[in-house]
């Protein structure tokens, strides 16, 4: 097929692509209004050691995942839900929080998730607060210099994390076109059979068109 003939079809056709895409793009909008939403709160605490000379300094980046270890349990957990006078259990406060540490900021990411965005605000902050008591009270056992702080970043805020409208409306649109591409091509293939313009005849035949007779009304 030459160009003008993709342009011919896209000129015939074009309204199909578009309403497929249409309708996708409106159900993935529809379905993902329908969602419950789940929320995301993030906190971030920095590990700070007393002194900066390099011993100290890769010991804290090396035990960086060991307090997320010692931080991050089952038993805080129903510590945490204590605290907050929460009706979660234990295994749930666990499983909707996630810990990461990034050694090179000496950084420790929380991230709770939760279908009220406040609630997650507050359980992230207190599992943050944890980090902070466990070094005051392991501090307290140390002379000031091997001293290592856990000291908080801001206050955590909440986003919506599921459904992601905005996305899921995109991909629907995007997945539309390609279908609404498909029709057409399906529609094309259905009608190549039938004659109509005289780059039809040529091609079918092989050979170059001369003249046309114009049908007359009488």
């Amino acid at each position: 097929m030459e160009l003008q003939d993709y342009l011919d079809i896209a000129r015939r056709r074009w309204w199909i692509v578009v309403l497929v895409a249409a309708v996708a793009a409106a159900s993935a909008f529809g379905f993902s209004r329908l969602q419950t939403p789940i929320y995301k709160a993030s906190m971030r605490l920095t590990i700070q050691p007393a002194r900066t000379d390099f011993g100290l300094t890769q010991s804290a980046k090396t035990l960086l995942s060991s307090y997320i270890n010692i931080i991050h349990t089952e038993r805080n957990a129903a510590e945490i839900g204590k605290r907050l006078a929460l009706d979660y259990a234990p295994s749930y406060i666990f499983n909707q929080t996630r810990m990461a540490d990034d050694a090179a900021t000496f950084g420790i990411e929380i991230e709770v998730r939760d279908y009220d965005g406040e609630t997650a605000n507050r359980i992230a902050r207190e599992w943050a607060q944890l980090f902070v008591e466990f070094r005051n009270n392991d501090n307290a056992k140390q002379r000031r210099e091997d001293r290592v702080e856990a000291i908080l970043g801001d206050a955590p805020r909440y986003v919506q994390d599921f459904p992601r409208t905005r996305v899921n409306t995109a991909a629907g649109g995007i997945v539309g076109v390609v279908v609404g591409i498909a029709i057409v091509a399906l529609l094309e293939w259905r009608d190549s059979r039938w004659i109509r313009t005289s780059r039809d005849v040529e091609r079918a035949l092989g050979l170059p068109l001369l003249a046309a007779i114009r049908e007359h009304s009488s």
